[in-house]
């Protein structure tokens, strides 16, 4: 080993120690960064010559990515916010080449992953993160019905948006009413139609295909002991509306109090209950103009549900529209803990247009990382495999939550400590080596 050899594993030292400070730097920048992960230095030793004389032959360093060590997680305020827990899952994200007139165009976007879960609606309706990527999920396979694929590809992916089909949830017709009520047993019956004094009125309202509440009342006459037959049902809310039931329509009570059975029963009801229909139309707001509207009402099962025990008065205890809703507009998106994206709308209802599948690669210290706290798959990461969040190695999504960088900034500054040491030594190797060869050079002189 000579002179020259020292001097140039010292020089190759010096290079490999300044690559791991700017390591260190970069790590130490982006510690605050949403889902940034921290890059290591793996040292190799480089030998030229190896026998009974060695060859000085040096150091090389390469960085040793720690994309699969998770940073922590904290709570957010913001609803679109949501973080992988205990897992190696990934977000899919794009950034698209052009937004115009609202719309992003994705044509040749690298597909890319990220673990940055800052997401928020920007003025086009999309989520997007910090850095500016778009989140995708798989979409519904149409507009509010809820029916997203079990399984997901590269292919499915879309970018999520409140897109103008989702700004309005339409209204939606009533057509099966939850009834329960108490019947009351001391009326004294009668068969003669109309009797007043033998007769209950209840008032059932329910929503018509515009959204607009309508007000249905049917009027029971007890005709005999333990039976009620509906004696007529009228929409005084519209009295341009007709309203028809099937002929003869009864409810028939034990003797014990409960449900026996009924004469002219619905078969819209709940498997196992018992129930009537009541067939709209001629609505003056137009809602029926193309058709009628069949309202059933579900009293209920033989032992839970409607009754008859004494008393002189009808006792409705509850009523729950199964169906029917007002119409309401967009007012807020969110992510739950499944992956689904949550629309909330101002009648109450909510819409779960889009689901978010995690990523997951044989080897996720192998992504190539990409400017935004971004990776990209590489031929040593293997191909992306698509999982439901609690499938598998994902991990789980914490919803209104981020994960900050994993940057350890203590563990950071030691590194450097020891790293700037290591570079002084090397430098100090460059001058000794020099002061050497100054002695040679007056020996010749």
């Amino acid at each position: 080993m000579g002179l020259g050899s020292a001097l140039t594993t010292a020089v190759g030292g010096l290079s490999a120690f300044s690559s791991q400070i700017g390591y260190i730097s970069e790590n130490l920048a982006n510690s605050s960064t949403t889902g940034y992960k921290a890059i290591g230095s793996d040292f190799l030793s480089y030998v030229t010559e190896s026998s009974s004389l060695t060859s000085a032959g040096g150091v090389t360093v390469r960085p040793s990515y720690q994309n699969s060590l998770a940073g922590s997680v904290s709570t957010t305020s913001v609803a679109t916010n949501f973080a992988i827990s205990e897992g190696d899952g990934f977000i899919p994200v794009k950034t698209p080449t052009n937004v115009s007139g609202g719309v992003a165009d994705f044509t040749n976007s690298v597909q890319s992953y990220t673990r940055a879960g800052d997401f928020s609606l920007n003025d086009d309706g999309y989520l997007v993160n910090s850095a500016g990527e778009y989140l995708e999920g798989l979409k519904e396979t149409s507009t509010f019905s809820g029916n997203i694929a079990g399984s997901a590809s590269i292919d499915d992916l879309q970018a999520v948006q409140v897109s103008s089909q989702y700004l309005t949830m339409p209204a939606k017709a009533s057509t099966v009413m939850d009834y329960t009520a108490n019947f009351p047993a001391s009326v004294t019956a009668s068969s003669t139609v109309p009797t007043t004094s033998a007769q209950v009125t209840s008032e059932v309202q329910f929503y018509d295909s515009l959204g607009t509440v309508q007000t249905l009342d049917v009027v029971y006459q007890k005709t005999a002991t333990n039976t009620w037959t509906v004696e007529s049902a009228t929409l005084p809310s519209d009295t341009s509306a007709s309203v028809s039931f099937t002929s003869g329509a009864t409810l028939n009570f034990s003797s014990s109090g409960t449900l026996g059975s009924v004469t002219g029963a619905s078969s819209t009801v709940a498997s196992g209950d018992l129930g009537l229909d009541f067939t709209i139309s001629g609505l003056s707001d137009g809602a029926t103009t193309s058709g009628s509207q069949t309202l059933s009402l579900d009293y209920g099962t033989t032992s839970s549900g409607t009754t008859q025990y004494s008393g002189s008065t009808l006792e409705v205890t509850s009523t729950t529209d199964k169906t029917g809703m007002a119409s309401g507009s967009f007012k807020s998106a969110s992510i739950d803990t499944n992956g689904y994206v949550v629309f909330t709308y101002s009648n109450g209802e909510t819409a779960k247009p889009y689901r978010i599948p995690l990523a997951t690669f044989s080897d996720p210290d192998a992504l190539t990382q990409v400017t935004g706290a971004l990776f990209t798959q590489s031929s040593d990461s293997g191909s992306a495999l698509f999982q439901w969040a609690g499938q598998g190695d994902a991990g789980t999504i914490t919803s209104s939550a981020v994960e900050a960088s994993n940057v350890d900034v203590a563990t950071e500054l030691t590194t450097m400590i020891v790293a700037q040491r290591a570079y002084s030594a090397n430098s100090k190797v460059i001058t000794t080596v020099d002061s050497m060869l100054q002695d040679v050079l007056q020996l010749i002189s």
